[in-house]
C-alpha cells in the first residue's frame, strides 16, 4: 500500500542520511577513526530504519522513486529486494516467531536443536543475550545471508539478482576507496556497527506468548525513536503496518499499545532497561516452544489435580 501524496518527513530523513554519509567520506580525515566508525555506525542503521519504511511502500506513491531511495546497499550485507521479500513474509506471517513460517525468527525449532552440537547450542544461547546479540549478531547474520543467496539460487534471474547486489557492494567500495577512508572503517563501521544497533532494537521487538501479544514495545527518547523511525513502538507498527513512521506515536497511544505489549511480548523503559535485563542473561530458550512446554508443566505440576 502506497502513500496517496510525497510523505516529506520520509524524504528529509533520506536527504540526511545521503547529506551523512557525503560528509564522511570528504571530511574523514578531520575526524577520529572512533568518531567515523560510531557515526558510520548511527547513519547504517538509520539507511535500515528508511528502507524498512520503503518496504512498507513510503515515502511516495511511486514504486520506481522509493525504490531509489533504498536500492543502494550502503550497509553491504542485506539486498533491499531480499530484504523486502523476508520482511513482507514476516508480516504475512499469523504465527509470529514461528522458525517454520516466520523468515526473521531467531529462534530454533526443536529438530535443529537436536541436530546442534554444544559449540552451537552455545552460540543460540549467547544469540539470547544483547551482549551476544550484539557482537555476534552482525557476523553470523552476514555469513547467513551470503549463505541464503547462494542456496536460494534456482534460476537466471536469482543469479542476476545476486550479480546485481554483488555490483552494487563493489561501487559503494570503490567510492569510499576513491574517498580516501580505510575500507576495514567503513566495514566496521556500517556492517558490523549499523547491524549491531539494528539488531539492538530487534532483540526484544519479539518473543514467543501463549495469549498476548508476541510484539514488544521500548519506550524512549526522541533520539532512538527517531533513529529507528519509531520502529521501537513494535506493537502499533504490526497492528498498522501501513502507517509513515511519524504517524506511529499517536496511534500508539490510540491502540493502548504500551497495556498491550505489557501483557504480552513485554513493555521496556528504554534501551539501557532491556541491557539491565537481558545483557548477559538470556530472554528465552533459544526453542520455539520450549519456554511454553515449560511453562504449562509448571502450571500442572503445581495444580491440585497433580498432586500424588
Amino acid at each position: 500500500m502506497r502513500p496517496p501524496s510525497i510523505e516529506w518527513p520520509t524524504l528529509a530523513v533520506a536527504g540526511a542520511i545521503a547529506a551523512g554519509f557525503t560528509i564522511l567520506l570528504t571530511r574523514h580525515d578531520s575526524l577520529p577513526t572512533a568518531g567515523v566508525v560510531i557515526a558510520l555506525a548511527v547513519l547504517g542503521a538509520w539507511y535500515n530504519s528508511l528502507q524498512h519504511e520503503v518496504v512498507h511502500g513510503h515515502p511516495t506513491p511511486w514504486r520506481v522513486v522509493n525504490l531509489l531511495v533504498a536500492i543502494t546497499p550502503l550497509g553491504l550485507v542485506d539486498s533491499f529486494p531480499s530484504y523486502r521479500r523476508t520482511h513482507v513474509a514476516h508480516h504475512a506471517n499469523p504465527d509470529l516467531t514461528d522458525p517454520a513460517t516466520d523468515p526473521e525468527s531467531f529462534y530454533v525449532s526443536e529438530a535443529t536443536w537436536a541436530r546442534c552440537g554444544p559449540v552451537r547450542r552455545a552460540v543460540l544461547h549467547a544469540l539470547r543475550t544483547l551482549l551476544g546479540r550484539l557482537v555476534l549478531g552482525p557476523i553470523l547474520r552476514a555469513l547467513r545471508t551470503m549463505l541464503d543467496a547462494v542456496v536460494r539460487i534456482r534460476t537466471t534471474a536469482d543469479v542476476a539478482r545476486l550479480v546485481a547486489h554483488l555490483a552494487g557492494v563493489g561501487a559503494v567500495l570503490a567510492v569510499v576507496v576513491r574517498s580516501g577512508m580505510p575500507v576495514w572503517v567503513y566495514v566496521v563501521g556500517v556492517a558490523w556497527g549499523g547491524g549491531a544497533l539494528t539488531l539492538m532494537r530487534s532483540f526484544a521487538e519479539h518473543r514467543e506468548e501463549m495469549f498476548g501479544t508476541r510484539s514488544a514495545v521500548v519506550r524512549t527518547g526522541w533520539t532512538w525513536s527517531l533513529l529507528f523511525l519509531n520502529n521501537n513502538l513494535h506493537h502499533t507498527h504490526h497492528a498498522r503496518p501501513g502507517l509513515a513512521w511519524y504517524s506511529i506515536p499517536a496511534a500508539h497511544r490510540r491502540l493502548d499499545s504500551d497495556a498491550r505489549a505489557a501483557a504480552g511480548a513485554g513493555l521496556y523503559h528504554g534501551y539501557r532497561d532491556v541491557a539491565r535485563r537481558y545483557l548477559v542473561r538470556p530472554i528465552d530458550h533459544p526453542v520455539f516452544g520450549a519456554d511454553r512446554h515449560r511453562d504449562a508443566m509448571i502450571s500442572y505440576s503445581t495444580s491440585p489435580s497433580s498432586d500424588r
